[in-house]
């Protein structure tokens, strides 16, 4: 029987999306190594502000520091400017007009490095959109495959196998065939996961990913975080009003208030803060006002 193609030909894609015309194999993507001696970080912003005039800066002066294998949840009010920082993390999002500060992807400053090099390390940092982000006219398997297509130099056989076995560790074995339209909310969202572990990065940025998932969807995504930390070994930095994943997953928190990042501290710690307005954001977030009295 003849299975279906990776990826259909000419299938227009729906964003700007800049092939690569050089391929590197996965191992050589782990270009940057960590002795025993002080750990570098995974990512780093240093005096960042942004904003669109100066005077009315969206982040001011944001400082950060991830170190490999860290979970770092940034929250805080909506429409304060956390999607638009971890853009900016990430290398989506370049700054213009007013701004300042640098931003750091496994030591390199990546508003200075030239385009290549940018590409080599976002390749070893994976991004889960808001949105899933899935290509509508692609299933499952060829959507997970995009990444691994573009940017390595796998066979096809090596790039199904990959496909499929992402699908299994993010429970999509037997979906691999269906478009995101049939998916559930859920299964889109695993399929984005899948999708950005694909190329097994070292950093994984995730924006809002238990939004608008009902609790057993919220559960199970929680569980194949906790999975992914523990056989990965990588650094995920998370956007989300929902502080589940500190409570059980026991990441930091670093709250985003009036374009400052406040400094990662324990649920525990920000639950308890002698700052009402820290103690009253936290704790309607993390769900545990009647437990914390």
């Amino acid at each position: 029987m003849n299975e279906q193609p990776l990826l259909p030909p000419l299938a227009p894609l729906p964003f700007n999306f800049e092939p690569y015309t050089e391929t590197m194999t996965i191992a050589s993507m782990r270009v940057i190594q960590c002795d025993d001696g002080p750990r570098e970080y995974v990512c780093e912003a240093r005096n960042l502000s942004y904003g669109w005039h100066a005077d009315e800066p969206i982040l001011d002066n944001v400082e950060l520091k991830v170190q490999p294998g860290a979970f770092l949840i940034i929250t805080g009010e909506s429409g304060h400017g956390k999607s638009t920082l971890l853009r900016l993390l990430a290398g989506l999002e370049k700054p213009w007009g007013e701004h300042q500060g640098k931003v750091f992807l496994f030591g390199e400053d990546i508003w200075e490095v030239r385009t290549r090099r940018l590409r080599e390390l976002r390749r070893q940092a994976g991004f889960v959109f808001q949105n899933s982000a899935l290509i509508s006219n692609m299933t499952v398997e060829q959507n997970i495959a995009v990444p691994l297509r573009y940017h390595t130099d796998l066979d096809e056989n090596e790039i199904r196998e990959k496909a499929r076995f992402w699908c299994d560790r993010l429970l999509l074995t037997g979906h691999e065939n269906k478009r995101p339209a049939l998916l559930s909310l859920g299964m889109q969202r695993r399929a984005a996961v899948a999708r950005a572990m694909s190329m097994e990065p070292r950093l994984l940025f995730m924006d809002e990913p238990l939004a608008g998932l009902d609790a057993r969807n919220v559960e199970t995504m929680l569980s194949l975080i906790a999975n992914l930390r523990a056989l990965q070994d990588v650094a995920i930095v998370m956007v989300s009003h929902d502080l589940q994943p500190a409570h059980l997953l026991g990441g930091q928190v670093s709250l985003l208030l009036d374009g400052r990042l406040r400094p990662p501290r324990g649920l525990g710690d920000l639950l308890n803060s002698v700052d009402p307005r820290e103690r009253d954001l936290v704790r309607s977030q993390a769900g545990l006002k009647e437990t914390q009295e």
